[in-house]
């Protein structure tokens, strides 16, 4: 296996996922732009929704390793939400491209038939953050909010943001996710 191979692949696969839009792109495309064969992109992902599925993977892994706080057991409840929400800011502006995909993906997964895997994924984390947030509500340190009001409080003006925001400074990056991070805190806080 070539990992080279599969990084041009999965690099292809973004590019016309953003530029075409996911239902539009084809494997087809995907291989004329990677210069793959389409052996090659069936040996490393079983097709369009195995190139999603591995792109998300790959968000949710990068986003995970600048949150690492949020899933520390000694972490308070504040420390670990102002991660959560600070690991996503700066993962974001990093990788724009990826955060606009892991948004396209978000929208359209509970209803794609080839999206099985990444619904599971998906429904992984917010069933891990909603009990992540039920110890914090039993713990007294957030209010008693049913999570998909509290995710949308805690993480919905970040999404905002990150969907206008094109271009924020990366002297600024660090600035405005610790805003972010502290108005998430605040939302919720008991």
């Amino acid at each position: 296996m070539n990992p080279d191979r599969r990084r041009q692949i999965l690099d292809a696969a973004l590019a016309c996922f953003l530029e075409k839009g996911y239902a539009a792109t084809s494997v087809a495309d995907i291989r004329t732009r990677s210069g793959a064969s389409t052996g090659s992109i069936y040996h490393f992902f079983s097709g369009k929704g195995g190139l999603a599925e591995a792109l998300l993977r790959e968000a949710v892994s990068g986003w995970a390793s600048l949150s690492a706080a949020a899933l520390d057991p000694t972490a308070t409840a504040e420390q670990a939400l102002k991660a959560s929400v600070r690991g996503l800011m700066l993962w974001a502006f990093e990788h724009p491209a990826q955060f606009r995909f892991m948004e396209e993906v978000r929208s359209f997964a509970p209803a794609d038939p080839d999206f099985a895997a990444v619904r599971s994924l998906l429904d992984e984390g917010r069933a891990l953050g909603a009990a992540q947030y039920a110890r914090m509500t039993l713990d007294g340190a957030v209010r008693n909010l049913p999570f998909a009001i509290a995710h949308a409080l805690m993480l919905g003006p970040a999404y905002a943001y990150l969907r206008l925001a094109h271009a924020t400074p990366p002297d600024q990056a660090t600035r405005v996710a610790d805003l972010f991070a502290e108005a998430a805190w605040q939302a919720v806080r008991a």
